[in-house]
């Protein structure tokens, strides 16, 4: 059976920014909580972006890392997904692609996601 698309409605924990001399980046966490699917109901996400500006030069979207992780059951290591892609300034909507997975989920890597900023909803697609 092919790995199902993910949907999450994200609630933002914090989101702070602090800057160094060549740009700022932000920090920022949420819940995740499963929309329409059986599995993997509640997960946390962590993010770090990098808003590239410098100098007066200033870019449309930042860089964006996305660590989500889900419930162990075991009390291990818990199952994760890696997002990289693009935070887009003005509208805070995201997109990219699944770039590393714990091997429960490997079946999302290469996989694009995308998050609309205005409903809160991520959602993760299977590669292929």
């Amino acid at each position: 059976m092919a790995a199902p698309t993910l949907s999450f409605q994200l609630k933002l924990l914090f989101n702070e920014q602090t800057g160094d001399n060549w740009g700022n980046w932000q920090y920022a966490a949420a819940t995740a909580t499963a929309i329409g699917q059986a599995t993997y109901q509640q997960a946390q996400l962590i993010a770090t972006k990098r808003d590239n500006s410098h100098a007066g030069i200033n870019f449309p979207a930042s860089m964006l890392t996305a660590t989500m992780m889900f419930a162990a059951t075991d009390g291990g290591v818990p199952p994760n997904l890696t997002l990289q892609g693009v935070h887009d300034l003005t509208t805070n909507n995201e997109t990219g692609s699944v770039s590393s997975a714990s091997p429960e989920l490997a079946a999302y890597i290469g996989g694009a996601f995308s998050f609309d900023g205005a409903s809160g909803v991520l959602t993760i697609s299977p590669a292929g």
